[in-house]
């Protein structure tokens, strides 16, 4: 065969083949922006991958088997939404849609729309577990509604204009209650559409063992039947997207059984024990390993799940939680990239693991506790929303700007986001001597912490964001004490919910009763009456630090979290609000957002005092480095200028 006839055979080989590939599908579409088509938009349909072509085609040969087709959001853009878009695609990205026919014969087009976003500055906020059931008896939804949105509202007002996204971590609902109480993940939807003016963020919805339908049949196909409902109304349940330099990844690892059991009472709607395997599925980790070969081993990875892929033991050592050995096929995955970020729920109190023990050196777990608590009964009794780890209600707020990333604890009840809680063990031991109601909990629940034995002058001060990269100092004047850590129980929960549960019912829940945690700090002072002052240094250098006065009543409003001085560097956009003022760090200036003209007073690094006329709006100050006092309406604050 000569040369010609050769090229002409092969062109005509590949041009065929092409053809033939292209034939060979049954989902096909084009992805565009303003009009263009974008080329090299990864296309899945959870199992199969393809590319986007030279004009943003794409051909897809689907079994169909989840009932939808999605593209991985590209840096820079997102999903296209309108003035005139619908309020559900404004929060939620219409990144995915579903599929319109189960028959594999049956070719059907799905196009898409793309944006273009600056992002790679850009704000995550992550939160786990709001899970509300619509409960009369605790008010989990008008706790919800009147304490969470407004937060969120202020959220987005202070991240400006930085792109802001939100990630929720699982246990969106509670599949105790579809049925119920008529309230099901459709009902999260709706809740989040109808505060959108307080809700203005992109979600990225993570599925928890509580967002499988109870109401599924024991059987060998439960866990993909009992997800039908959340992969239609939210989405995939295993995908990812990129924003900026960080590729996103989201998957489900909780493997639903609903076990029936013979002559149980169910509730209405449920059919089993509503049970699951802590796991990742075989399918999901040959997807996500396809998925990441697109990915660049310099690339900073976020791994969203639900149930932590790792504990820490009695003794601080990180440990592995998932079941049938997924823990390590997921890190193994994941262990060549530069850095990788675990974000987890579930467990709805909070710790933060480095498992360099197993020989993984790139990754960080952050497993959050809970937007409602423990379920938000401590809010109910108490009106102080915290987990049984003591840590209050809240979120996580990451920092992006490339591949650069802080992260900081925020909390439901807006009072300075305050990352510790200071407790006086005199008056914590003489509270379990002499409470009667403790006393009564104390002999039903045996496994209970005895504090009546705690030695004189002890002090424990629980970091709520604590991982072994931050400081903790005590100081009894201007001598500096010897801190350990120490597993615990949190008596601020304890106040909060189990005695006013124990006094209204006569016993309480233990799945929402006081656990331990692992984030408690303790020193023994040489007086019962000195001042200690408490100095937190976290990994970035933000110190937060209070000075309190002993003793300290064991009461809820003493030990109400708050009111800490900070000096913060430049890495959180949120620094301090003070009567609609914010004051924060940012590079060589102090900026101050006001919502009215006024004047505000800085003293600087020489301790000379200059009085600034401030207006409504943003308001930027050139300063040296260092530690400089901001007055704003006779309130002081200290900001720490890199």
């Amino acid at each position: 065969m000569n040369k010609f006839y050769f090229i002409l055979f092969a062109c005509f080989f590949i041009s065929t083949t092409l053809l033939h590939a292209q034939d060979e599908y049954n989902v096909y579409g084009k992805i565009t922006c303003s009009g263009v088509g974008v080329k090299d938009v990864i296309v899945s349909d959870g199992y199969l991958f393809t590319q986007t072509d030279e004009s943003g085609n794409y051909y897809l040969n689907s079994e169909k088997k989840n009932g939808y087709v999605f593209y991985v959001i590209p840096s820079g853009y997102m999903p296209y939404t309108g003035a005139t878009s619908e309020t559900a695609d404004k929060i939620f990205p219409p990144f995915w849609q579903q599929l319109k026919y189960s028959s594999l014969t049956k070719k059907e087009k799905h196009d898409f729309k793309l944006k273009v976003e600056n992002n790679e500055k850009h704000i995550m906020f992550f939160q786990a577990d709001p899970q509300v059931g619509n409960r009369t008896d605790n008010d989990d939804y008008l706790q919800y509604t009147t304490s969470y949105f407004p937060r969120t509202k202020q959220e987005v007002e202070d991240a400006g204009s930085t792109p802001i996204y939100t990630t929720v971590l699982g246990d969106l609902s509670w599949d105790y209650y579809w049925y119920a109480k008529s309230y099901d993940i459709a009902s999260y939807k709706t809740a989040l559409v109808n505060n959108y003016s307080n809700f203005k963020m992109r979600h990225f919805s993570v599925m928890g063992n509580h967002d499988h339908d109870a109401g599924t049949p024991e059987g060998e196909n439960t866990d993909f039947i009992s997800s039908t409902r959340f992969r239609q109304v939210m989405g995939p349940n295993c995908y990812s997207y990129n924003i900026g330099k960080i590729h996103y990844i989201v998957l489900d690892d909780i493997i639903y059984k609903n076990t029936y059991t013979e002559g149980a009472d169910y509730v209405k709607g449920i059919v089993g024990d509503r049970d699951y395997i802590q796991a990742i599925s075989d399918e999901q980790l040959a997807w996500m390993e396809k998925d990441l070969s697109y990915v660049p081993k310099d690339a900073t990875v976020m791994l969203s799940v639900h149930c932590p892929l790792w504990g820490l033991s009695t003794t601080f050592q990180p440990n592995v939680i998932l079941s049938n050995n997924t823990t390590q096929k997921a890190c193994n995955l994941l262990k060549g990239f530069k850095a990788v970020h675990i974000l987890s729920g579930h467990r709805h109190n909070t710790y933060n693991i480095e498992p360099t023990n197993y020989g993984y050196n790139n990754i960080f777990e952050h497993t959050l506790g809970a937007v409602g608590g423990n379920l938000w009964w401590a809010g109910y009794y108490s009106g102080h929303t915290n987990c049984n780890d003591g840590t209050p209600g809240g979120w996580q707020m990451f920092y992006i700007n490339g591949d650069t990333i802080t992260w900081q604890f925020h909390d439901l009840e807006n009072n300075g986001n305050a990352q510790f809680r200071v407790v006086d063990g005199n008056t914590l031991r003489e509270f379990y001597k002499t409470n009667a109601t403790i006393q009564e909990i104390r002999k039903a629940y045996t496994s209970r912490q005895d504090y009546s034995t705690l030695p004189d002058n002890v002090i424990l001060v629980n970091v709520f964001n604590y991982d072994p990269k931050w400081k903790v100092q005590m100081f009894e004047g201007s001598k500096e004490l010897s801190v350990t850590r120490w597993r615990c129980e949190d008596v601020y929960h304890t106040l909060t919910y189990d005695i006013p549960r124990y006094e209204a019912k006569g016993s309480y829940t233990t799945d929402n009763a006081t656990g331990w945690n692992l984030h408690t700090f303790r020193a023994v002072a040489s007086s019962p009456t000195s001042s200690i002052t408490v100095k937190v240094t976290d990994r970035f250098g933000n110190i937060y630090q209070k000075t309190v006065t002993r003793p300290i009543p064991c009461t809820v409003e003493a030990l109400t979290a708050g009111n800490e001085e900070m000096i913060l560097t430049d890495v959180q956009k949120r620094m301090v609000n003070t009567n609609k003022t914010s004051v924060y760090a940012s590079n060589n200036n102090i900026v101050i957002d006001a919502d009215n003209d006024g004047e505000i007073r800085i003293t600087g690094v020489n301790g000379m005092t200059r009085t600034y006329r401030v207006h409504a709006g943003h308001n930027t100050f050139p300063v040296q480095k260092g530690i400089h006092i901001v007055t704003v309406n006779n309130q002081s604050t200290k900001l720490y200028v890199k």
